[in-house]
């Protein structure tokens, strides 16, 4: 459910038919609601990850009105949810009247889960035609329905036909920011965002939008500010508290993000996003069980149909790793590779391989990756970035100088090499060579050099003039000890 349904449940109304509904399972009397009261309360149960609940209140729903829509599409999605695509059919089926809009986003949803945009497209612009009163409102959900799903550019069409309509609309305003920065385009969304909030200050989806687009932007600062703005218009507020911890996590203020994400816990029903960043968390403060117990519960509750589900397997894999239990990091890598084809097995095994001191072992993987990859440089570059990582920093230079040999060309991906080849001098106390490489990085890559050599200078120097600075600085450099020299900044 989007921050927009879930408010509804802090409606009076909604509190209201809860406390009867749960009065009436503690031995009270039985009490009347209408089955779309009876489903809401079933949706918020499952918000609260209490499927038991929600689906004991779905039949009882369906008890006292037999055949009513809104139960029965709770259960056929439930089923679309879980993978069972003809089951959600067969519910669907039992629904009398094939017209209705929640019937009509169901078939269009089935569809694009079977990956037949195409049809779902042909499908509710046919629909479209048949509404007329709430035509702008029927073109919102569409393209709410093609953004859900990663597809842009229908969203975009049915989102501006929407606008076309109803220009002031604000919920229609804000999916259009959205959008922007679903595209990667959150500046343009920044400037539709602060129009909404100079009209209505207290709108918090808007600021939770705004604090999303900062976010994208990589402006953590201006993130936590956005969402200091929505908890102080609600102290538990649960997207700020989100996007505050994620952001001090970027930050690496680990153990505040922490902190924040068990307050998140504490007081809201959480999916699997949340325990997944908790456990990146904890794995970068390298308590490893704890990372481990975190991101398992997040794999429970993807049921393997996560958004977010490569990276759930990939940060398992990672701290089962750490934890030198290669056959369980292995397991996840293989099912990284069931559900992305063309994920690089043989990398990122070669890389597990070398974390738990298998040198033979991970440089044949990484040899097989190397000669399978349609991009010998490409392949060469990120065996180093995985040798750097374990600290192998001689055989991670080797990589690095072979795919700047071999690439005539030195486009700007090939061009980090020399941020990573300065860095790698740095590790190995080679002063002149550090310099020599940081001079050419700072013209062709600064990028790269600000999560490289950027760890050990100050935030205020920006990373072009990295190379004049260490200059100024030589005495710190010269004799540099990578062991006793504790970074300005974490990697």
């Amino acid at each position: 459910m989007s921050t927009e349904d879930l408010s509804y449940f802090q409606e009076e109304e909604f509190k209201k038919n809860l406390a009867l509904y749960e009065q009436m399972l503690q031995g009270g009397q039985s009490v009347y609601l209408e089955a779309d009261e009876l489903t809401d309360i079933a949706e918020y149960y499952l918000v609260q990850n209490d499927t038991d609940k929600a689906m004991a209140c779905i039949q009882y729903a369906l008890n006292i009105h037999p055949g009513s829509i809104d139960p029965l599409i709770f259960l056929a999605r439930q089923k679309m949810f879980n993978g069972d695509i003809e089951g959600a059919k067969t519910i669907r089926d039992c629904i009398t009247d094939p017209n209705d809009r929640e019937v009509i986003f169901l078939n269009a949803e089935l569809l694009l889960r079977e990956g037949k945009e195409q049809e779902a497209t042909t499908y509710l612009s046919e629909k479209a035609e048949t509404e007329e009163e709430d035509a702008a409102l029927f073109a919102y959900d569409t393209a709410t329905l093609f953004l859900d799903y990663g597809y842009l550019e229908q969203a975009a069409q049915w989102g501006q036909r929407a606008l076309d309509m109803e220009p002031d609309n604000e919920k229609f305003l804000k999916f259009k920011a959205d959008h922007l920065i679903s595209s990667n385009r959150p500046k343009e969304a920044i400037e539709i965002l602060n129009s909404l909030l100079d009209i209505n200050p207290y709108n918090l989806n808007a600021w939770h939008s705004l604090g999303e687009a900062y976010f994208v932007c990589e402006d953590f600062s201006k993130t936590m500010e956005t969402a200091d703005f929505a908890l102080a218009i609600d102290e538990h507020d649960a997207q700020a508290l989100l996007l505050k911890a994620n952001s001090l996590l970027q930050q690496q203020n680990l153990d505040e993000a922490h902190q924040l994400y068990l307050r998140y816990f504490k007081e809201h029903p959480s999916n699997e996003i949340p325990y997944l960043f908790d456990g990146v968390c904890l794995s970068a403060l390298e308590r490893y069980d704890e990372a481990l117990s975190q991101l398992l519960k997040a794999e429970e509750l993807s049921q393997g149909y996560s958004p977010e589900q490569q990276h759930i397997y990939a940060n398992l894999s990672d701290v089962y790793s750490k934890l030198y239990d290669t056959d369980k990091a292995f397991e996840y890598i293989d099912k990284i590779k069931e559900i992305n084809p063309d994920y690089d097995t043989d990398l990122y095994k070669g890389h597990i391989l070398m974390q738990n001191a298998r040198e033979n072992e991970a440089l044949e993987c990484y040899n097989t990756f190397i000669q399978s990859h349609e991009d010998p440089s490409e392949a060469h570059f990120l065996v180093g970035l995985s040798l750097v990582e374990n600290k192998l920093y001689e055989k991670a230079r080797e990589h690095f100088l072979y795919m700047l040999n071999r690439d005539a060309s030195q486009d700007e991906e090939s061009q980090k090499a020399y941020a990573y080849l300065a860095y790698c001098a740095l590790m190995q106390n080679r002063y002149q060579e550090f310099i020599a490489f940081l001079k050419i990085a700072c013209e062709k890559a600064p990028e790269a050099l600000e999560y490289t050599v950027g760890r050990f200078i100050p935030e205020e120097v920006e990373a072009k003039d990295f190379y004049q600075y260490v200059l100024t600085h030589s005495d710190v450099f010269t004799h540099f000890n990578p062991d006793s020299s504790a970074p300005v900044k974490p990697m």
